[in-house]
């Protein structure tokens, strides 16, 4: 449901500003509106700010991963209490964490440099440097070369050279020349080696080595104890945009000696406000909202219902005047998860991954939900009602449970009928059911869209709305009825045609009921016609949007086949017994797994979509409100 909200306006002296937003901050209810010009550029103070919080949100990133803890559940530190000292401390380690990453950076490539080299020297141990520049001085150079040991053996004797090093593939070797007079034709790679000596190499790799590691040590020291004091800042900071956005979205008056202010509350709050306002000097107005405010929206869910509220966001939030939609997506996105799914045994994994996140553990697993974060009670409820469905459909990581019930018993009959046909048809039961479920859907989506539109327009301009809610969900009602046998084909026939007549008489004469008032001439003319092109919208988008229901058969039986296969796969592999019992266990565990990563992003997109597009549609949802955003 959307909270009820209430506008307040408020006069205050300048001076007396900032001490009243701080106050207004604390108190955390109001979100304020926009109002006066807003056409002036953000100050210097905010972009600043701004600055200041992508760097400490970075490095807080940074020092999250190196804790491995999860910053909700990391108590705030010094930086906490507004304590100036205490946040300039923790800025120095803000930026002092950037100066290590920085560093850490530019030590990575000089280090893979030193390894190359000393890599490149260690074949040739440590060359005496002094010889060698006696060498150079009698005109005598020398050339480092590798061979292969094949060729080195039967090259070798024909050259005058000096063999200093060989492993199992190469041999490596000096030759030399005087006064650049080089056998050029020697059949061996020649090498350049760096100019420093193999101990320069190693001991200034190892210098690098250790300040990195000292450098790493310092900040996994300011991660383990200084993070609190970083997201204590964090904070501080976002209070301080809070506070000046909020300075942006108000105006002055009376030569700028009066800041006005605008914002919205829930009326649940209003004694607080009210308390709030005793003790302030300030002019303030309380009014209920009109018809053409902008109201930010706040909805207000029981448990079950809150969890799907992301869910609903993500489209967008409802306007004032519309209806909160997540009552009706929370029940059947889940069920349309549950049923894509269709794996009891995904189910069960489903669940210890939401439960390993409403501990706060679901970070360290192999498998990061980065996305999931907040969101482990939304998780296990999903895996839970997999769980049940897929023991209803009787699927179990791919296992058809059918033939592991008893032979005539209740249970195995029951599962021979979920596997069949639908009673009286051809169809298989589980698409007749997800058609069968899809049509409910709909049937809520037209009820909600006919009951939203005669709040806001009244009955008299809602007539033919009303008329396709009695064609098409009493013609379900009507159909449903005749199936299980309570209507006779006679009954049915005539009920259908006495339906069919009333509906038609919304649909093509009432369906403008102001036109009719205004001139009954044109409403005679003009609504049958707007009438017909209404019914072919609806025949052919309502047909579509049934058969998309078809989706959540689809993806379950093809999740279904496919664990089903990587069973049979390392069925065929245990046969033979011995060690290929171990590629059976790894077939059977990577194969799940593939297959429940798999189905899940289907089960999670589809069911959205059906919501988002399906059921937005024929329900009227707009989503084009904006959400409640209290300074605090």
């Amino acid at each position: 449901m959307i909270e009820k909200m209430k506008k307040l306006t408020f006069l205050v002296y300048h001076k007396d500003y900032e001490r009243f937003l701080r106050d207004l901050q604390a108190l955390g209810v109001m979100h304020i509106q926009k109002s006066g010009d807003q056409t002036l550029a953000e100050p210097a103070t905010l972009r600043e700010l701004r600055r200041q919080k992508v760097d400490v949100t970075e490095v807080l990133n940074i020092l999250q991963k190196l804790s491995g803890v999860i910053l909700d559940m990391v108590p705030l530190g010094d930086a906490g209490m507004k304590d100036t000292i205490a946040s300039a401390k923790a800025m120095q380690l803000v930026r002092r964490t950037q100066e290590i990453g920085n560093t850490l950076l530019a030590l990575n490539p000089q280090i893979a440099a030193l390894e190359r080299d000393a890599e490149a020297l260690r074949p040739w141990g440590e060359i005496n440097k002094e010889t060698m520049e006696a060498l150079h001085k009698a005109g005598v150079h020398e050339h480092y070369r590798i061979a292969s040991v094949a060729r080195f053996a039967s090259n070798f004797p024909e050259y005058a050279g000096l063999e200093v090093n060989r492993d199992n593939k190469f041999v490596y070797f000096l030759t030399f020349d005087i006064d650049g007079q080089e056998n050029e034709d020697i059949p061996a790679q020649s090498l350049k080696l760096p100019e420093k000596s193999l101990k320069e190499v190693e001991d200034e790799l190892a210098g690098v080595v250790s300040q990195k590691a000292k450098l790493e040590a310092e900040r996994a020291n300011i991660a383990a104890n200084s993070i609190g004091d970083i997201r204590a800042l964090e904070q501080l900071i976002d209070s301080a945009i809070a506070r000046e956005e909020a300075t942006l979205l108000t105006q002055r008056a009376a030569m700028d000696t009066v800041i006005v202010m605008e914002g919205w509350f829930p009326v649940r709050e209003e004694a607080a406000i009210k308390g709030f306002l005793s003790s302030e000097e300030a002019y303030y107005e309380m009014r209920d909202p009109v018809s053409t405010d902008n109201v930010p929206i706040k909805l207000r869910n029981n448990r079950f219902n809150r969890m799907f509220e992301r869910l609903t966001c993500m489209y967008g939030f409802p306007s004032y005047n519309e209806w909160d939609p997540t009552p009706i997506v929370a029940p059947f996105f889940t069920l349309f998860f549950a049923i894509c799914m269709g794996d009891a045994g995904y189910g069960l994994i489903i669940m210890l991954y939401g439960m390993l996140e409403m501990a706060g553990k679901a970070r360290k697993t192999p498998i990061v939900g980065e996305m999931l974060h907040g969101c482990g009670d939304m998780v296990f409820t999903l895996g839970a009602a997999t769980t049940l469905v897929g023991l209803a459909l009787g699927t179990f990581f791919g296992l058809s449970l059918v033939d592991y019930a008893p032979e005539g018993s209740p249970l195995h009959s029951y599962y021979e009928f979920v596997g069949g046909n639908f009673p009286g048809t051809t169809y298989s039961f589980q698409m007749a059911s997800a058609i069968l479920i899809g049509v409910l859907h709909l049937c809520i989506a037209l009820m909600v869209k006919a009951l939203l539109y005669t709040q806001k327009e009244g009955l008299a301009a809602t007539l033919g709305t009303w008329a396709w809610n009695l064609l098409l969900i009493g013609g379900v009602i009507v159909g449903a009825l005749y199936l299980v046998g309570t209507l006779s084909a006679d009954a049915t026939r005539l009920t259908i045609i006495a339906i069919g007549a009333v509906s038609a008489i919304g649909i093509y004469f009432l369906n403008d009921i102001g036109r009719m008032k205004a001139s009954p001439i044109k409403g005679l003319l003009i609504n049958p016609l707007a009438g017909l092109y209404e019914t072919y919208n609806m025949a052919s988008g309502l047909l579509g949007d049934v058969l998309s229901y078809v989706r959540l058969y689809a993806l379950c039986l093809a999740g279904g086949a496919l664990g089903s296969a990587f069973n049979q796969i390392g069925d065929m592999v245990a046969a033979s017994g011995g060690v290929a019992i171990v590629g059976a266990v790894l077939i059977y565990v990577i194969g799940h797994l593939l297959n429940l990563l798999l189905s899940a992003i289907s089960a999670f997109v589809h069911p959205l979509r059906l919501n988002f597009v399906e059921y937005f549609k024929n329900s009227g949802y707009e989503g084009k409100g904006t959400g409640y955003a209290p300074l605090k």
